[in-house]
């Protein structure tokens, strides 16, 4: 189960880096800082229509909109957390994983 748990969490910190660096380029676009490429701009169109930009859908999972995406990331982050800081679960939230084999 362990290496299970940690080829999950490389995945899960592959999409947040992915994301973090987005949005991080994606405001200093805005800014003028740095100038928006056309993967910035389909992740702005997108999340202004409240879709998965699709970087974000390539290395991660299928959801309706940005809002359950982003509720499914928080939850999948606190499903890892209580698994590694407290004790492994008794029961998965098995739609949770990448790979729920």
């Amino acid at each position: 189960m362990n290496i299970f748990l940690k080829q999950e969490i490389d995945r899960m910190q592959r999409v947040i880096s992915a994301v973090r660096l987005c949005l991080q380029d994606l405001k200093l676009a805005i800014d003028g800082t740095i100038i928006m490429n056309e993967n910035l701009r389909d992740a702005l169109d997108n999340m202004y229509d409240a879709r998965i930009p699709s970087l974000w859908m390539k290395i991660s999972w299928e959801s309706s909109t940005l809002g359950f995406w982003f509720t499914e990331l928080l939850e999948r982050t606190a499903q890892f957390s209580a698994w590694i800081y407290e004790a492994r679960p008794k029961v998965f939230w098995m739609t949770g994983f990448f790979n729920p084999q």
